[in-house]
């Protein structure tokens, strides 16, 4: 194909050549045909000419990093030159206005007949801290006092209204490898050199009619208190009567028995002084301790 269109532009270019040289007037020509004609004789103007040279130009590598090296040093020992003139020219800081010391006020100092007055005494002493002690306190020096002022306590005597007639108490806790210990189904087991700590509560319908409880939707964490010691949240069970997932109904003045499950090592599980547990809902949290 490129030779065909090779030799059509000689045939065009020796046609004009043949009319100019008869005398006649040039040929017209198509936009097409003058643009080929003229980009081939431009393509043999250049290719004869002494002057010519191709497009495509040789460059070293190894030179042209070297080139960009030389550039490199030089900018940065002019940046370098630059720096240090804005150095030089910086005026340097003007010395500290003295100040002058502000003149010393004359202290008069207590005769010894007032300073024998302002002398505390070991009984004042004693007194004052008797007074500190009970301010500190609030008047309550028992070392009974709960870590927690604000905490709540459950016991089998001491019960806590969760919702309007129902009510939670606390009925003590077992320790056991497996939970229930006599079903054969829904059993919880314990890992390699753990226990289970189970904490009892009863849960308590005080109203005149049945009353549908859906645990789930208070969504609360418990965190459990061991010897005042938090050792974490405890497990979420398939128990039917985990208390943190209880779905069920109690009936009018009856009670539904519930549980906490969590594991612990096997030495603390002989070591129980104290139990508490951290109830979380909704973001606030209530400390209980469980007697």
């Amino acid at each position: 194909m490129r030779v065909k269109k090779y030799y059509g532009l000689l045939a065009i270019i020796g046609s004009i050549l043949i009319l100019t040289g008869c005398g006649e007037s040039f040929p017209d020509l198509t936009d097409e045909q003058y643009n080929q004609t003229v980009e081939y004789a431009v393509v043999l103007l250049m290719k004869y000419s002494n002057n010519g040279q191709s497009r495509l130009v040789y460059i070293d590598a190894k030179e042209e990093q070297k080139n960009r090296e030389r550039q490199a040093r030089k900018e940065a020992k002019e940046a370098e030159n630059e720096q240090t003139e804005s150095k030089q020219t910086t005026p340097a800081p003007a010395a500290p206005a003295q100040v002058e010391p502000a003149p010393v006020e004359s202290t008069e100092y207590p005769s010894e007949e007032e300073n024998n007055e302002n002398v505390l005494t070991g009984e004042d002493l004693a007194s004052a801290g008797e007074e500190n002690s009970a301010t500190d306190t609030g008047g309550d020096t028992g070392s009974d006092a709960p870590k927690h002022p604000e905490a709540i306590t459950l016991s089998s005597e001491q019960s806590q209204e969760i919702s309007p007639d129902l009510f939670l108490s606390y009925q003590g806790y077992s320790v056991s490898s497996t939970y229930p210990e006599s079903s054969k189904s829904y059993v919880v087991n314990a890992d390699k050199g753990k226990k289970l700590l189970v904490l009892r509560f009863d849960l308590y319908n005080g109203s005149d009619s049945a009353k549908d409880v859906n645990m789930i939707k208070y969504n609360l964490l418990f965190q459990v208190l061991l010897n005042d010691k938090n050792i974490g949240y405890t497990s979420v069970t398939f128990l039917p009567n985990d208390l943190s997932s209880y779905v069920g109904t109690i009936d009018s003045r009856a009670h539904e028995s519930l549980v906490v499950l969590t594991q612990i090592g096997e030495n603390e599980a002989t070591n129980i002084e104290s139990l508490g547990m951290i109830v979380a809902e909704g973001g606030e949290e209530q400390t209980v301790y469980l007697k």
